[in-house]
């Protein structure tokens, strides 16, 4: 890929009805957030940054905002 963003540590929300650790069979915790790790998590970084663009400069092609994130 040409643009990639941090993948560990991310504050995520978790459904209420799933136990706070995927890990440990007896966890009866349940929390609304949650910090898990995965590269697929940075997908929602590089959306946002790309959603805050475009509504800073609407008239910026799809070049023009990748070429914005990828030279700073």
């Amino acid at each position: 890929p040409d643009i990639t963003a941090p993948g560990f540590e991310i504050l995520a929300s978790k459904p209420p009805f799933l136990p706070a650790s995927d890990y440990v069979e007896f966890d009866r915790r349940h929390v609304n957030f949650t910090v898990v790790h995965g590269t697929s998590l940075s997908c929602p970084h590089v959306a946002g940054i790309v959603g805050l663009l475009k509504n800073a400069h609407p008239d910026w092609s799809p070049a023009a905002i990748k070429s914005a994130i990828m030279t700073t």
